[in-house]
């Protein structure tokens, strides 16, 4: 069903092209010649518009595929999450944790990784989270951290 089709309950009106010179009368003639001519204008805009937005768009995205057993940073910052790391600035944290392996590719963008067994989050991550390791690590760089949560001292006055 189409937009207009769900706000009117009907089909749109469909416009047919214009033959030129099949009517007998001048005005109509003239004034059916211009309706086409800005009909096709119209859809050469659109379609030029289109066309430039899905150029901005694409413009900085990049099609990213791992394949299993290779090695990815984690990007964690965009998301404060208290589960990961409790940091007095976020703005100070750490961008990437890892090298992780990649265990199983669930989908076309997600991946399941092989966090450490004291991480409190899910394995899984959107491929824009990723970033492909250049060699294979012989240890892990940078630690995922693991929030210990500590209960503030009572003393009395």
């Amino acid at each position: 069903m189409t937009p207009f089709e769900a706000l009117y309950g009907r089909a749109p009106p469909s416009l047919t092209s214009y033959v030129a010179g099949s009517s007998k009368i001048a005005a109509i003639d003239e004034n059916l010649a211009k309706r086409s001519d800005i009909l096709q204008l119209l859809k050469n805009n659109l379609h030029r518009a289109q066309h430039r937005m899905i150029q901005q768009v694409n413009s900085k995205r990049r099609d990213k595929e791992f394949a299993e057993e290779d090695w990815v940073y984690l990007k964690l910052q965009p998301y404060r999450q208290v589960s990961v790391h409790r940091r007095s600035s976020q703005k100070l944290a750490k961008r990437f944790y890892g090298p992780f392996r990649i265990l199983h590719r669930i989908g076309p963008v997600a991946y399941e990784l092989e966090l450490p067994s004291t991480a409190r989050i899910h394995p899984v991550f959107h491929v824009s989270l990723l970033k492909p390791c250049i060699k294979t690590p012989d240890t892990q760089i940078l630690p995922l951290p693991v929030t210990a949560v500590v209960a503030p001292s009572r003393t009395k006055p």
